[in-house]
């Protein structure tokens, strides 16, 4: 059985405790909210909207008192029949546009679309090069052998150099 290549074990060994901490920040973000206490679309919300105690983080991964109450307030509206979008509109009306994570007019938007497109692009050019270096590989011909009776022209430049010492 072959082991693991090392580059893998150092990558894992510094992914997995750092996926391990920022699960547990946001089950202490969570810590309030049961997950039978399960809304449609309130996740989704919650992560649109920015907790406007510090303005850094979304509601769905803050754990300050009024995100907390925030939460609770759009799960209750949810349950309650209300649309999404009228409930974020609420929250506009009242702390502005700053509490969208991305505003309609923010140039964020599109630049997701333009780097994933980069990325997509990025990764064909990739394969493409790829299959082209695999492809010269095959079709070049393997080295021919010297053979030991006829020496080649720096083997001979290297005898007459060496006879003139």
């Amino acid at each position: 059985m072959r082991s693991a290549p090392p580059w893998l074990v150092v990558s894992l060994g510094l992914t997995l405790p750092t996926l391990a901490l920022a699960e547990d920040h946001v089950a202490a973000a969570r810590s309030d909210v049961e997950f039978s206490d399960y809304v449609e679309g309130a996740s989704r919300l919650e992560g649109r909207i920015r907790a406007p105690c510090c303005w850094n983080q979304t509601l769905d991964i803050h754990s300050s008192e009024i995100s907390t109450q925030m939460r609770r307030e759009i799960r209750a509206r949810l349950r309650a029949g209300e649309a999404p979008e009228l409930i974020e509109a609420d929250f506009v009306a009242r702390y502005g546009e700053r509490v969208l994570a991305a505003p309609p007019a923010s140039p964020i938007r599109g630049l997701g679309v333009l780097l994933s497109l980069g990325v997509v692009l990025g990764g064909l050019g990739a394969g493409i090069v790829v299959k082209r270096w695999h492809d010269k590989a095959r079709t070049k011909p393997p080295p021919s052998a010297v053979s030991e009776s006829a020496p080649d022209a720096l083997d001979e430049r290297l005898d007459r150099e060496l006879e003139q010492l």
